[in-house]
């Protein structure tokens, strides 16, 4: 499937692939064997090219391929085959300098497939290191065999450590998740206490009173009325109760959704930095609804420690410090906010990068009428 070049340049904003990218300096070595060597001019610019596509196909492997969770990508033996390919190359050119580009394929080895094939290839490597320049007499060189050795090892406890903090980033995920299911249980639990306290002393009322009308009928006519008329009061006085009740639930209020913002951002864990509930605005319901959904997004999706609120007259915006978000791809409900907000003449603006998302609703503030216009 093809990519957007908005989602291409994504992975480019987490900076891990350049923590995966600074290996290529081992590729130094081999160059400068080829540099100093007494090659002829043709070897030399061959060698040149193998080491420029090896540069070229890790460099992108650290971003696309490599930064992803370790011993999940299927990418890692296609990269790791070109890879062994262009070492193979090198050799007849460089000779045992070749090895220097052996800790990369270390590096794929440990970051892409399983650990047991990982632990497999890296020994590989590493008695391939001694065994081939034995073979082809030119000797092994103990530097290469310990700078392997202590790259793998290095990488073993980068790849321990990391996939002890995936199971904590997944565990915190699943404690989020819960938490958000426990909130909408919780919602749910208040719409049906608010609808049984509306409707359940009225309709016992109701039924009360339309037994006895209806048992009156015959012996005071009168009375009957005079009940099946409170009857009727009382059910259209229920009635605006529960349209009073749903358009609550229809309509936020912005103090009340402030409030709620708190409770659900502390229950996920986030420090919540929020304005005050009271404060006046003349977009209060529209940015009653901006903030729920930011705010489901937040705990839902972000992964984030720490959310700031910030209200004026005309704008709210909402940061958090989480993993960030592709703008260019928008859910349902982000989308149907920002028609929202647009139909209400402002625009919805979404910045994320590495330190976060920063969501944005600006009203545009009305021009005044100046009094030879009106004339």
């Amino acid at each position: 499937m093809s990519r957007t070049p908005a989602s291409w340049w994504t992975p480019w904003r987490n900076p891990r692939w350049a923590f995966i990218a600074l290996w290529s300096l081992f590729l130094a070595y081999p160059l400068a064997a080829t540099i100093t060597s007494d090659a002829p001019a043709a070897a030399k610019i061959t060698t040149y090219v193998l080491l420029g596509a090896f540069a070229g196909v890790y460099l992108f492997a650290s971003v696309y391929v490599l930064s992803g969770r370790p011993g999940d990508n299927p990418w890692g033996i296609a990269v790791f085959a070109v890879l062994v390919a262009l070492v193979l190359g090198l050799m007849p050119l460089i000779g045992q300098d070749a090895f220097g580009a052996a800790p990369f394929l270390m590096v794929v080895a440990a970051l892409t497939f399983p650990m047991i094939w990982a632990l497999t290839v890296m020994a590989a490597v590493l008695i391939a290191s001694i065994a081939i320049p034995e073979l082809a007499g030119w000797g092994a060189d103990v530097s290469v065999v310990v700078i392997l050795a202590t790259v793998g090892l290095t990488l073993l406890g980068v790849r321990v450590a990391t996939a002890r903090e995936t199971e904590r980033e997944l565990a915190e995920q699943r404690r989020r998740d819960l938490d958000a299911q426990l909130a909408v249980v919780a919602e749910r639990e208040r719409v049906a206490r608010d609808v049984h306290d509306i409707l359940g002393h009225s309709l016992t009322v109701i039924t009360i009173k339309s037994e006895l009308a209806g048992r009156l009928v015959d012996l005071d006519p009168a009375r009957a009325k005079t009940e099946i008329t409170e009857v009727n009061q009382l059910a259209r006085q229920a009635l605006a109760e529960v349209r009073s009740t749903v358009g609550r639930l229809r309509t936020p209020e912005l103090p009340d959704v402030i409030a709620g913002a708190e409770s659900a951002l502390r229950a996920a864990g986030i420090e919540a930095c929020l304005p005050d509930p009271h404060r006046h605005t003349d977009h209060g319901t529209l940015f009653a609804w901006v903030l729920r959904e930011a705010v489901t997004n937040v705990v839902r999706h972000s992964g984030a420690t720490r959310c700031a609120v910030t209200l004026d007259d005309d704008s709210i915006t909402v940061h958090d410090n989480g993993t960030g978000m592709d703008p260019a791809f928008l859910g349902n409900g982000l989308r149907g906010l920002t028609e929202r907000v647009d139909a209400a003449g402002g625009t919805l603006r979404i910045d994320s990068g590495a330190d976060g998302t920063t969501l944005v609703a600006q009203i545009r503030p009305r021009t005044p009428i100046r009094s030879d216009d009106a004339r």
